[in-house]
C-alpha cells in the first residue's frame, strides 16, 4: 500500500513538472512570442532557431484548445477572451482552455490515483466524491488567476493614467499633434497603459482611423476614466473645439478622480482592520487579561 502511494505521488510530480515545462514556452505575451519568431527568421536560423516549445508544444496545445473551445458555450468563450484581453493577452484563448482542462484533470486524476493505490480492494463510492471537487477547484484556479491579473493591470493603468495624460497635454499645448503626443508618451514612459497606446499607434500606422483606434483602446482597457478621455477627444475633433483645453480639463479630472479613490481606500481601511483585530488580537488580549483571573478562581474554588 505504501509503495503504491509513493508511485502515485512520483507520477503526479512527473506530470506536474512536464506540464510546467510545456507551459513555460506556451505561456507568455502573444506579442513577445511573435517578436521572438520574427527575430529568429530575420537571423536566417529557420526552424532550428525556434525553441521546441514554440515549434511543437504551441501548435499542439492550440489545436487541443480549439477543440475544447468548440465544445464550450459561446458566452463562456467570449467572457474568457474578454478577460484575457483585459489581462494583456498573457496567453491565447486556446492555451487558456487547455490549461483549465489540464489542471482540473490533473488534480482529480492524482486524487483518484492515490485513492486506488491506498484501497486495494477498490475505494467506496463516497471516497470518490472529492475528485469532483478537486477537478472543479483545478478548473477554477486559472479563472481566479486571470481575474486577478485583469484587476491588477487595470489598477496599474489607473495609477499611471494621470501622468501619461499630463504628458500628452503638455505636448499638445507645445504644438505637437495628438498622434505625435502619443508617440512621445510611448517613448518616455512605460506600463500597461503605455503598452495599449503603442498598440493603438500600430493600428493607426496600419491604416485604422484614429477615432476607431481610440474607441478600441477604451474597449480593451474597460475603464471609465479612459472611456471619458476618448469621448472628450472625439467630441473635440467633431465640434472643432480646442483640443489642448479639452486635454487639460481631462487631465485635471483624472487627478481629482485618483485623489478621490485614495480617500475612498483610506476610509475603507478601518473596516478592513476589524476582522484581523477580532480574530488575531482580541483572543490574545482576552487570554492575557482573563487568564490570571480564571486561574485564581479555579484555585479559590478548589481551596
Amino acid at each position: 500500500m505504501l509503495l503504491n502511494a509513493v508511485i502515485g505521488t512520483c507520477a503526479f510530480l512527473a506530470l506536474l513538472l512536464f506540464a510546467l515545462w510545456a507551459v513555460r514556452g506556451v505561456g507568455g505575451s502573444v506579442d513577445a512570442r511573435i517578436r521572438a519568431l520574427a527575430a529568429a527568421r530575420r537571423r536566417g536560423e529557420g526552424l532550428a532557431g525556434i525553441p521546441f516549445q514554440q515549434r511543437v508544444m504551441v501548435p499542439l496545445v492550440e489545436s487541443i484548445g480549439g477543440r475544447v473551445a468548440s465544445m464550450l458555450p459561446g458566452s463562456l468563450v467570449g467572457r474568457t477572451e474578454r478577460k484575457l484581453m483585459l489581462a494583456g493577452q498573457p496567453m491565447r484563448p486556446a492555451t487558456f482552455h487547455v490549461l483549465v482542462l489540464a489542471l482540473g484533470a490533473l488534480l482529480a486524476g492524482t486524487y483518484l490515483l492515490v485513492i486506488f493505490a491506498v484501497y486495494d480492494g477498490g475505494p467506496p463510492a463516497l471516497a470518490l466524491l472529492p475528485a469532483v471537487l478537486l477537478g472543479t477547484l483545478g478548473a477554477y484556479l486559472p479563472m481566479f488567476w486571470l481575474s486577478s491579473q485583469a484587476r491588477s493591470r487595470q489598477a496599474a493603468m489607473l495609477k499611471g493614467l494621470p501622468d501619461s495624460m499630463d504628458l500628452v497635454t503638455i505636448c499638445v499645448e507645445a504644438g505637437l499633434g495628438l498622434d505625435a503626443a502619443f508617440h512621445r508618451v510611448a517613448e518616455k514612459q512605460s506600463g500597461p497603459f503605455v503598452d495599449e497606446i503603442r498598440q493603438m499607434l500600430r493600428e493607426i500606422g496600419l491604416g485604422k482611423a484614429r477615432r476607431q483606434a481610440l474607441v478600441d483602446l477604451s474597449d480593451r482597457t474597460n475603464l471609465d476614466d479612459i472611456r471619458s478621455f476618448v469621448n472628450g477627444v472625439i467630441q473635440a475633433e467633431q465640434l472643432g473645439t480646442s483640443l489642448a483645453q479639452v486635454l487639460r480639463v481631462q487631465s485635471q479630472r483624472l487627478r481629482v478622480r485618483r485623489r478621490q479613490r485614495a480617500e475612498q481606500e483610506a476610509r475603507r481601511a478601518p473596516v478592513k482592520m476589524v476582522f484581523p483585530l477580532v480574530f488575531c488580537l482580541m483572543p490574545s488580549l482576552f487570554i492575557f487579561i482573563l487568564g490570571p483571573i480564571i486561574i485564581n478562581v479555579i484555585y479559590f474554588v478548589r481551596g
